[in-house]
């Protein structure tokens, strides 16, 4: 075995061209690798969200519910790709949503959806004929790459479309541009605003006349002529192809001859109507265009044809009209891969300087040659093994910085050593390459392998996250020992000509160097442990156990918040508001914002939410009482100062608004930090229990906002006809209702198309507008088939009432959410400790009245994580063990080395808790690489005591001191390197990375000093047996 390994490391020393030619090759295709390699800010999730959307205009929210919501669902769940749980509805006057979650292991959405949409279009015939259209909108779930703002105060919204439809033409000629939509479009109208007292005297009925201009602007086919030897279609004129058209049109005519034309009742207006939706980009008439990207492509160069298009487009635009780019991805991903390389820049220096400061300066360069090495040739495999490059593999590369050089260290140190003892250059480089190799194997599989479980225990949009990780590390440490075992020995034989300690120079000694006064500040140390093992074992075992206790108390949060220059705000008014009540709240906070000199650009979506510009933040659906403004900043640091400022000062800054401050973060589908779902069929008592929660929950200091998702009653107008009273004059319910559409709103007639703009032609009448009231219901006049104008109350009841604002079923029962927001820098599981306490003491009442009560929010989506990932954890816990077994062939030394890795849980937590931060998805990755430094550098200590033992026969006890003695050196240096090299990750304090630098920072040292002492105490408490079996024996003998 020994032999084939020396061979195989000394061919590659005897054909050092061959393996130098490699090497350049393959670093040459990192670099190329670097720049052309796939990049995106996240890994690509599969969006398992979508929307179905039923209008029935005219339904009340309890009618939508019942007729459209319970069959729908019902329907729904059929399909098995649905989750159910997560699966709930929306019922609102006249519309119905309901939002759908496919299960987490639908790998192809698409296929699945369009099979709902098939199933759906067959549905539809069992829902009431007033449900008017029934959809699906599954890509509602894609995340745009960059948002474009094109601008103008002087432009109508027709010539700023006709400008969006040009830049849209050209940006499709791009091969990585996939999805455009627009958004804040508005469409022109024509209006004919009807005076009802000349209609009235002219004894015109206003039912008469929609009828009228209605069949004349209907044209269908007209057949055609079909005889022996022609087929030609007959076509009829379109009536209306302008205004003038329609002015025109004649509406009545006696038999004298005379004529009244639409003109003499009405005037007939082209307009924009009053907007329910529209966007302003820093105050200024604007549309927005969503664009995405196919998947696999490169997202910076994404950018570079995006701007390329725009700067042309730019050049043919009049001095009005302004381009602006407000959510831009690739300038992210760009400015996180400059980062990266920054800081793989000061991971390398921090590494060669410890390196440096315990060894001579060859022996640094030669270690810290190999980083960058390692890192270009994993670059050219992930490249060739279409690994993207994004936030979680460059966290991965950064994590394995430290322990690529480990390899190197280990056998470097042997080298030396060797040289020590005489051995002739090239022998030393081979034997020393050789006589590690297995460990540093067996250590390297520990760390490379013990990720992959992670893939099998996490589900869902956790596993798309982590899904690269594994692989990247795999990759890296493969290369890393590769590079250790047949590039190293060739450079240490070059550059290290002689060892740390040279025979000639021991006369004119220059005093101690660093590590010499470290080592021998350690002996004495290692000597007092085995004078006092007994008490130095308990000492262990109880830092071991504090350790745990420690770990146990940290806070958790899994997935973070997300730094970018960039944040949210929405604004919510009471429902039923209008969106002039809203507008005057955003566009005032729109005048404060802009003073903000931090805040680069503000745009400002009135009425509907903004397209999905970040993963994680799932479109709202909006209304007019809600409005959302895309903040950018200059830096993510400039979004923390801002947020921290504003998001308690301006929650209730406006009388009857709610103004949420929102920063990005990583949670998919969490709608407020603690959510308590009460499940039940009578919602009275659903809100009466709700209401009483409210009002203990508001005596606590920290929420914010405590709210439900069944919102205010909504108002509104009913109107009874009375059957005789109507029936005598002729007022049917459908006559009656085309007269209060004209009045209130507005009847649609028909449509002009001018080439491919459609304007739709509205009747409506002079006094619609801004000065209605409830009120004016009962007073207004209306005609029936044969009687002249009477006013509505003579023929109806009208009364107001109110109605469910709106009704939320969550897998197929009705379910009330409280919903707290908790002010800024509240720690959540805490306050949800809180929350638990107040809601128990009602809990008895609550089940009471047959209501389930259940928790989402971050509880939940804590929750359903966890035991994934303590699964993870506890798999890969396993396969180190069998690692372990299989290197030393012996359960009992595994066992040894295994229960050391108990000493992590230290480090990890009081690191975080230094640090003060929480206890994340990262920091799980980071404990496990914590762990599997811990394994190697046993596997380091053992192989020495068991060689001392076996080969050189000495005792037990000596073994142990020896291996501490001389296995010193290669444990502290690798445990500073991979210590230093996730430093860059503190210093960024990324949000996402810094705890598992944390983790694996603090981790290392501290468990480094456990290694050292307790390590061989451990051995000699459990071996020393044999020692005193040899020494009865050689009595014997």
């Amino acid at each position: 075995m020994m032999n084939t390994k020396n061979n195989f490391i000394a061919t590659a020393m005897k054909y050092n061209k061959i393996v130098l030619l490699l090497i350049s090759t393959f670093i040459i295709f990192g670099v190329y690798a670097l720049f052309k390699m796939p990049k995106q800010e996240f890994p690509s999730f599969t969006i398992r969200q979508g929307v179905v959307v039923a209008v029935y205009p005219g339904a009340t929210a309890e009618e939508v519910e019942e007729q459209v919501a319970k069959p729908l669902e019902n329907y729904l769940f059929t399909y098995k790709e649905i989750k159910k749980n997560k699966t709930y509805s929306q019922s609102k006057d006249g519309i119905l949503y309901v939002f759908v979650e496919l299960n987490d292991d639908v790998k192809n959405k698409t296929e699945v959806w369009s099979k709902i949409k098939l199933g759906l279009s067959n549905f539809k015939m069992q829902l009431p004929s007033g449900v008017v259209a029934l959809v699906a909108n599954d890509d509602f779930g894609d995340t745009s790459a960059l948002l474009i703002a094109l601008e103008s105060d002087t432009k109508t919204y027709r010539q700023l479309r006709t400008y969006m439809e040009d830049l849209e033409s050209q940006l499709r000629s791009i091969e990585s541009v996939s999805n455009l939509r627009r958004y804040g479009e508005q469409n022109e109208q024509i209006s004919i605003y009807v005076d009802k007292e000349k209609i009235a005297s002219y004894g015109i009925n206003i039912y008469n006349l929609y009828q009228t201009l209605m069949s004349k602007g209907f044209v269908g086919p007209a057949g055609k002529i079909d005889n022996q030897n022609l087929s030609i279609p007959i076509h009829i004129d379109r009536p209306f192809t302008s205004e003038y058209d329609l002015q025109e049109q004649i509406i009545y005519s006696d038999p004298t001859g005379n004529q009244i034309r639409l003109k003499d009742v009405g005037k007939i207006v082209r307009e924009y109507p009053k907007a329910n939706t529209y966007t302003l980009n820093n105050n200024h008439k604007s549309l927005i265009l969503s664009t995405e990207m196919r998947e696999g492509y490169n997202i910076v160069d994404y950018g570079k044809s995006v701007n390329e298009v725009l700067k042309k487009f730019e050049k043919k635009l009049p001095n009005d009209v302004k381009v602006f780019r407000i959510a831009d991805q690739p300038q992210v991903v760009d400015t996180s891969i400059h980062t990266f390389l920054k800081e793989l820049g000061i991971a390398i220096l921090a590494v060669v300087l410890v390196t440096l400061a315990l060894m001579p300066i060859r022996v640094a360069a030669v270690a810290g040659s190999t980083i960058p090495i390692s890192i270009f040739i994993t670059l050219a495999l992930m490249f060739a093994f279409g690994i993207e490059l994004n936030t979680v593999t460059l966290a991965a590369l950064i994590v394995v910085l430290g322990m690529i050089v480990d390899n190197s260290i280990v056998i470097l140190d042997g080298y030396l050593e060797k040289l020590d003892e005489g051995i002739p250059r090239k022998e030393a480089a081979i034997q020393s390459a050789g006589e590690y190799f297995k460990a540093v194997l067996s250590a390297t599989l520990a760390i490379g392998i013990t990720f992959f479980p992670f893939l099998i225990s996490l589900t869902g949009q956790m596993r798309d996250f982590v899904n690269a990780f594994p692989w990247t590390v795999l990759l890296a440490l493969g290369v890393s020992l590769g590079v250790a075992v047949m590039f190293v020995p060739f450079l240490m034989y070059i550059f290290i000509k002689k060892g740390l300690h040279d025979p000639n120079k021991a006369a004119e000694t220059k005093g101690k160097t660093v590590m010499d006064r470290i080592q021998s500040f350690y002996d004495s140390i290692l000597q007092k442990i085995f004078s006092f093992p007994k008490i130095s074992f308990a000492v262990g075992i109880l830092i071991a156990l504090f350790g745990i206790f420690l770990f146990l108390k940290i806070p958790m949060k899994l997935m973070p918040i997300a730094e970018r220059n960039q944040f949210a705000i929405e604004i919510f008014l009471p429902n039923g508001s209008s969106i002039n009540e809203t507008e005057k709240v955003a566009l005032d906070l729109q005048k404060k914002l802009q003073k903000d000199t931090r805040i680069t650009s503000l745009t400002l979506f009135m009425g509907t939410g903004s397209p999905r510009f970040q993963t994680t933040y799932a479109p709202k659906i909006g209304g007019s009482n809600f409005a959302q403004f895309i903040v950018n900043t200059k830096s993510s640091e400039a979004t923390v100062d801002i947020l921290d400022e504003n998001a308690n000062k301006m929650a209730y800054y406006y009388p009857n608004a709610f103004v949420k401050f929102k920063q990005l973060d990583y949670q998919a589908n969490v709608d407020a930090d603690t959510e308590i779902r009460l499940t039940g069929n009578n919602i009275a008592n659903l809100k009466l229990e709700a209401q009483k929660l409210q009002n203990e929950f508001k005596k606590l200091d920290t929420p914010l906002r405590i709210y439900t998702n069944y919102q205010e009653v909504l108002p509104d107008v009913t109107v009874a006809l009375d059957p005789v009273e109507s029936n005598r004059l002729g007022i049917s319910e459908g006559t009656l209702g085309i007269g209060l559409a004209s009045r209130f709103g507005g009847a649609p007639i028909t449509s002009i198309w001018e080439n491919d703009y459609n304007v739709p032609v509205v009747l409506k009448s002079s006094i619609s507008g801004d000065s209605l009231k409830p009120g004016d219901v009962q007073n207004e006049y209306v005609t029936g088939l044969f009687s002249p104008a009477v006013p509505l109350r003579q023929v109806a009841k009208v009364k107001t009432t109110a109605h469910e604002g709106q009704i939320v079923r969550r897998n197929g029962l009705r379910t009330l959410s409280l919903y707290v927001d908790y002010k800024r820098g509240t720690r959540v599981d805490s306050e949800q400790i809180k929350v638990e306490e107040i809601v128990n003491k009602y809990l008895k009442e609550i089940n009471d009245k047959d209501i389930t009560l259940t928790y989402g929010g971050v509880k939940e989506n804590t929750e359903e994580t966890l035991p994934k990932i303590i699964g993870g954890l506890l798999i890969s816990i396993a396969i180190i063990y069998f690692i372990l077994v299989f290197h030393f062939r012996k359960i009992k030394l595994a066992s040894l080395v295994f229960i050391s890795t108990i000493f992590s849980f230290l480090g990890a937590a009081l690191g975080l808790l230094i640090m003060d931060m929480e206890f994340s998805m990262t920091s799980v990755l980071g404990l496990v690489s914590l762990i599997g430094i811990i394994v190697r550098n046993g596997i380091i200590m053992y192989d020495y005591i068991e060689e001392m033992r076996h080969k050189e026969h000495k005792s037990v006890k000596e073994a142990c001191v020896m291996a501490g003695a001389r296995r010193m050196r290669p444990i502290l240096l690798t445990c500073l390197a991979a210590s230093m090299g996730v430093i860059p990750m503190i210093i960024s304090k990324s949000p996402l990375w810094a705890p598992m630098g944390t983790v694996i920072f603090f981790g290392t040292l501290i468990s480094m000093g456990f290694i050292l002492t307790m390590l061989p105490l451990l051995y000699w408490m459990a071996y020393r047996k044999e020692d005193n079996y040899n020494s009865q024996q050689l009595e014997l003998a």
